[in-house]
């Protein structure tokens, strides 16, 4: 096998990937954030609720698709840690940011990213066990924000309770895929009317009928705060594959709108299978790759295309990495520009494969 096989990936997870998070990457009090680059955890770092929720999901996820039969054990203890310690911390509704190691709150902001990965959490167990107070546990979870974080210009506002800007599409892009999720498990009641308001308002706000550009960042009022008009393209990828789930799961064509992000994604790849960071409309802003829009053209692109891609994230972020870990970052000349292994990027591999493997 290579690289460039999906076997390889999900061997290598297999064997290498999850049993290491599985012992390094987890102790009594849940996942923690991240790894030094030499496998060690890093347990005192505080740990964000998002981190927690995406852990659930792979492991979960890996249970599933029988990579690691003992993940739904773990899915599901992690899932009663985060319950106990982020569930209406400090007496307060919703879920808070982060905890200490401990279990302390260590930042107790309702953040708008971190639900949207609670729901996705919150679904993956379900697929798991449609226990009814999990069930119950989403749709307090989407009062919550309907209720505290509803924003009146639509969609919902970055936290709560003090307000953020700039207002960003990423976790109403996040959300989406978790009302997907959720839909899919067929055990917590209908999410299309939901589904529905986030095309309206990825069709509305989100990808401009100018250029064909995602927006990142916008006002209030959801006018875009990017007049260079840069663009990510992992998130032009990551669209592609949320708008294909909706078709498939609503039955809404979504094909015009995936072939006006691809064209501009492709910017974004260069002859070799990297995915810069950033584009603007002369070319590239920021030759530096991450892990994650690799992964994520990796689940939309085909054939030569992926094997490309598949290839070149291999060498990259893989090759020279703890074995399985991961550099997240690198500059133009592949050297790494961070000094640990962030737990987050595991979710981005999982899903890929979850897809393809």
């Amino acid at each position: 096998m290579t690289p460039a096989d999906p076997a390889f990936w999900t061997d290598w997870l297999r064997r290498q990937a999850l049993p290491l998070w599985n012992d390094a990457g987890q102790d009594e009090n849940g996942f923690v954030e991240r790894l030094a680059l030499d496998g060690r955890p890093q347990p005192d770092v505080p740990r964000r609720l998002m981190v927690q929720a995406r852990q659930i999901y792979v492991f979960a996820t890996a249970a599933r698709r029988g990579w690691f039969p003992s993940g739904g054990d773990l899915a599901r203890r992690a899932g009663e840690i985060m319950i106990a310690r982020y569930w209406q911390a400090g007496g307060r509704p919703g879920w808070a940011f982060s905890c200490t190691r401990r279990g302390d709150v260590a930042d107790d902001r309702r953040d708008l990213y971190a639900h949207a990965f609670v729901l996705l959490a919150l679904a993956a167990l379900i697929q798991l066990d449609p226990a009814p107070r999990l069930i119950a546990l989403v749709h307090r979870t989407l009062g919550f924000m309907d209720q505290a974080l509803a924003h009146p210009m639509g969609g919902y506002a970055e936290a709560w309770p003090e307000t953020i800007l700039p207002r960003r599409q990423n976790p109403h892009m996040h959300l989406l895929e978790s009302l997907l999720a959720l839909q899919e498990t067929g055990a917590c009641g209908d999410f299309t009317s939901r589904i529905a308001a986030m095309i309206a308002l990825f069709d509305a706000c989100f990808l401009s009928a100018d250029d064909d550009v995602l927006t990142e960042e916008f006002a209030a009022d959801w006018t875009p705060v990017n007049p260079a008009r840069a663009f990510e393209p992992g998130h032009h990828f990551e669209w592609i594959w949320l708008l294909e789930r909706t078709a498939a799961i609503t039955g809404l064509d979504t094909n015009d709108r995936k072939t006006r992000l691809l064209r501009q994604a492709l910017r974004g790849t260069a002859a070799d299978g990297r995915i810069v960071d950033r584009i603007g409309p002369d070319g590239v802003i920021a030759a530096s790759c991450r892990l994650w829009p690799a992964m994520e053209a990796a689940r939309v692109l085909q054939n030569a295309a992926r094997n490309l891609v598949l290839d070149a994230t291999w060498c990259r972020f893989f090759a020279s990495a703890h074995p399985g870990g991961w550099i997240d970052h690198v500059d133009p000349t592949g050297d790494p520009l961070v000094t640990y292994i962030p737990a987050s990027s595991l979710y981005h591999i999982c899903t890929a494969m979850d897809h393809i493997g």
